[in-house]
């Protein structure tokens, strides 16, 4: 490493090239969001237009009780089929959406459209089922299940839309914070899976009997542009790429190291590593070719900065599939599918950082200050470093941030002590001011800093708040959430 880093020395030159990178491609970001969003709130205007212009607009105001209850329907369905595109779109792991927005808020994004979403499917199926049985001259309590018994056996392909409605609750109810407690990660991810499927059981009843997906030449061709596009990035980017990168660089297991006390660092080789686009922050996600850790795919960072020849990760003992990797062996292939995330120093404008890691948050801190080390992206005593744990003997990698803050005349600060409420702190009898004022001793100048953040959601959140109360404005804050 030092051989390396000799190479390399800081200087005002490097810094000032990487902080403009940092300017370009935030700018890029800004740009490219701009038009995501622009792309994506043009499609709910089109199909809303196209509903309207094509008869929508005078069902709903001239109508009777039937026909209005049967373009309410019409309409929360063709928005739900838009936003259920959108979704997949967003966990598709397009590279421009991850750059943009990192993998992390997209998935947040997609959560947040699953919840209006599938309130939408059901309100589109209730209305055509209420429409319908109006029209048909039905009345009484007894009336939505005869139409719904009738819908189902008309053969228009409303089976397939009634599974595809089934699984999309199902996804919904387990995607809420207390199902998603008591399911273990393996389960939720096949779960989520179905709604691939229902999206793909959906289709036949849009085609057949949607009349607003097929009204025109122009609506068709529409249509079947998004469904094409959007199944083009979720096999390219979910299968495809995967695949072909797993087998070009032919990663195995060189050897597993136990860190401290339940974490383990995995080494990994492979060839032309050079040319896999990750950087040091992001993660990847994991499958080891080995019994009972080949089924799913966990995200773990990567915990030393890419050099070409190796990866590395850090993991600590969380349950049962984390635990088998200390029983890995030499040889063992490694396939893979990344690498994501934003928490890189890529939009790094500030010429101080401040990396704050908790925990086994450590990870991605060290393979970031490993990187602004070795490439001297960082004057000496422009970067600090803040680590968190309960006790000493849950400091991963303490060895290493030791060495590579000496080396770079950077500052390290380990802050052992069990969690005080309200504080992320270590408690401290002596000194009982806010997080804000107690870290600003830390770190001097503290509103001049970028600063990178990473450990436990609740640590983070209080980190967060300290953060701005010390002066360091949002857009300078980076940070990562491995929620799933």
């Amino acid at each position: 490493m030092s051989t390396t880093i000799a190479r390399h020395r800081a200087t005002p030159s490097r810094v000032r090239q990487a902080l403009r990178r940092g300017a370009a491609f935030r700018r890029w970001q800004a740009r490219t969001g701009d038009v995501l969003e622009t792309l994506a709130v043009a499609s709910l205007l089109v199909i809303d237009a196209q509903f309207l212009l094509s008869g929508g607009s005078h069902d709903l105001t001239a109508g009777g009780a039937g026909t209005i209850l049967v373009a309410v329907g019409r309409l929360t369905g063709l928005v739900a089929v838009d936003l259920l595109l959108l979704q997949l779109v967003l966990a598709a792991r397009v590279p421009w959406i991850d750059r943009v927005y990192g993998m992390d808020r997209a998935l947040k994004a997609h959560r947040v459209l699953g919840r209006v979403t599938v309130p939408l499917v059901l309100v589109h199926v209730g209305a055509i089922v209420l429409g319908y049985a109006a029209r048909d001259g039905l009345h009484g309590p007894f009336a939505p299940a005869v139409e719904t018994f009738r819908l189902l056996t008309g053969g228009s392909d409303l089976l397939f839309a009634f599974v595809a409605t089934s699984l999309l609750v199902v996804v919904a109810v387990t995607s809420v914070s207390i199902a998603r407690r008591r399911l273990s990660y393996e389960w939720w991810h096949l779960v989520h899976l179905t709604s691939y499927a229902a999206v793909v059981l959906a289709v036949p009843h849009e085609l057949s009997i949607g009349s607003d997906f097929t009204a025109t030449a122009w609506v068709r061709a529409y249509w079947w542009t998004l469904f094409v596009l959007v199944a083009a990035a979720v096999l390219w980017w979910r299968v495809l790429v995967p695949v072909a990168r797993s087998l070009r660089h032919g990663l195995r297991v060189t050897e597993v190291v136990e860190e401290a006390p339940g974490v383990w660092s995995v080494r990994m080789e492979g060839r032309r590593l050079d040319r896999l686009p990750v950087r040091a922050g992001q993660y990847l996600n994991w499958r080891f070719v080995s019994p009972r850790l080949l089924a799913t795919a966990h995200p773990w960072s990567i915990s030393s900065a890419p050099d070409g020849r190796h990866l590395r990760i850090t993991v600590r003992e969380l349950g049962d599939h984390s635990s088998r990797l200390a029983h890995l062996r030499p040889g063992t292939r490694v396939l893979f599918e990344g690498p994501y995330g934003g928490f890189t120093a890529r939009s790094r404008v500030r010429r101080r950082v401040l990396l704050l890691a908790a925990g086994i948050g450590v990870t991605p801190v060290r393979s970031i200050l490993e990187e602004l080390v070795r490439h001297g992206h960082a004057a000496p005593g422009d970067v600090t470093v803040v680590y968190r744990a309960n006790d000493s003997a849950q400091l991963a990698l303490r060895d290493e941030l030791e060495h590579l803050t000496a080396v770079g005349g950077h500052r390290l600060h380990l802050l052992v002590g069990p969690p005080a409420d309200g504080s992320w702190l270590p408690p401290d009898v002596t000194d009982r001011r806010p997080d804000a004022e107690r870290l600003a001793d830390l770190v001097p100048e503290l509103r001049r800093h970028e600063a990178y953040v990473c450990g436990p959601g609740g640590w983070m959140g209080l980190v967060h708040r300290s953060l701005l109360e010390g002066g360091i404005p949002t857009t300078h804050i980076h940070d990562e959430r491995f929620s799933w």
